[in-house]
């Protein structure tokens, strides 16, 4: 099992940029931005990263989408064979939170295309503590310390 980072992890490109953590068995995931195919593989390492050292017990995505929030045709069919993947790694639903997103729709209608195609359930809301409520149902939580 490899160490459990506990700093959030950060990058910025040109067009986008996310903060990426674990905390309890939730990692949580601020994106802004297109999402290139370039900028979606250094994000794929980070989320193995995290979720290695859980050893396969479940755990939740909580997304928190801000500006455009959108991938690239590429980074779309990418996502989907990394969110395929998750699954094997413990992976038990994903959560988005939307309300700070340009098109709140498009984002909407391009994440449940992916969760869809990987077929992992997904869940999208207006506020951080819906989607906690939601992940909660799935016992996903984050740390109280």
């Amino acid at each position: 099992m490899s160490e459990k980072i506990t700093d959030p992890i950060k990058v910025q490109s040109k067009h986008g940029e996310y903060s990426i953590e674990l905390q309890g068995n939730i990692i949580r995931l601020d994106g802004k931005g297109v999402v290139t195919k370039a900028l979606f593989q250094l994000y794929h390492e980070d989320v193995k990263k995290l979720a290695m050292p859980l050893g396969g017990q479940p755990w939740g995505f909580l997304v928190s989408v801000k500006g455009v929030g959108i991938l690239t045709p590429d980074a779309e069919h990418a996502l989907i064979e990394s969110v395929r993947m998750r699954k094997q790694y413990g992976m038990q639903a994903c959560a988005f939170v939307t309300t700070h997103a340009d098109i709140p729709a498009l984002v909407k209608s391009q994440f449940e295309r992916v969760y869809k195609a990987a077929s992992i359930a997904c869940y999208f809301c207006d506020c951080e503590s819906e989607a906690l409520s939601w992940l909660a149902t799935l016992n996903c939580f984050l740390e109280t310390d």
